[in-house]
């Protein structure tokens, strides 16, 4: 994938990705959309990963899907593992009845001829839209932490101040195998020497850390205690580089 086009609708706050398979491939489209939906912000990528996709926290997907179309539908595959909540239309071309089968058994909401019906793609777009406001489900599963500013991203977009300490611990089991962090480990990554460290601090941090995210998010925090081990992050936690 070479480019790929973020787009947000200022009202009523819903965010739309659109995602090129060919740079400039959806330009007309996101012209058209503009000049519908009122005003947009785009933002341009080289390519998309994860982190673009968790700091934007999209409420529906535009995915175009190329030629041959394997690259398009595993990122659909990946969104809705990430982001099962996630509306996505998938644009392909008429003849391509493979794509479109597959692209529904990845569970897209929509597969749409490409070039697709200005009218249908609003229709469709606003039929997701009323979807999505009506649901009151989690926005998937994917963090972000920005070490640089001490701020954890939330799955569903919102973002929350971090202390020096909470930092470092989020890094340190962002950076460990399987997102699992010995007390060891957390100790020195917090500038500590484990074999004086008093563990009660680190319990004290993560604890503090714990309640901070659960009473910001409305839900759980995803670090879980393991016994006599550490910690484990429990979502998909990414960070910025």
């Amino acid at each position: 994938m070479e480019r790929c086009e973020s787009v947000q609708v200022a009202a009523p706050q819903t965010r739309l990705l659109a995602v090129e398979a060919l740079a400039g491939s959806l330009q007309g489209v996101i012209l058209r959309l503009q000049a519908r939906l009122g005003e947009l912000q785009v933002g341009i990528f080289d390519s998309l990963k994860d982190l673009d996709v968790a700091m934007l926290a999209p409420h529906i997907v535009l995915l175009e899907v190329g030629e041959p179309g394997a690259s398009e539908l595993a990122m659909a595959e990946r969104m809705q593992r990430l982001w099962p909540d996630i509306g996505l239309i998938l644009l392909i071309e008429r003849t391509r009845l493979d794509q479109r089968l597959r692209g529904y058994a990845l569970g897209a909401d929509h597969c749409l001829d490409h070039p697709c019906a200005e009218e249908e793609l609003l229709g469709v777009i606003e039929a997701l839209m009323r979807r999505l406001s009506m649901q009151n489900t989690s926005a998937g599963d994917c963090w972000v932490i920005d070490a640089q500013a001490q701020r954890l991203h939330l799955p569903d977009g919102r973002v929350l101040a971090l202390s020096r300490n909470e930092c470092r611990v989020l890094q340190c089991l962002e950076g460990a195998p399987q997102q699992t962090a010995s007390r060891q480990l957390l100790a020195e990554c917090l500038g500590a020497n484990y074999m004086t460290y008093d563990e009660r601090r680190l319990e004290a941090i993560v604890s503090r850390l714990r309640r901070k995210i659960a009473d910001f998010a409305g839900r759980e925090a995803p670090i879980r205690a393991l016994r006599n081990k550490g910690y484990l992050f429990t979502g998909n936690l990414l960070a910025c580089r």
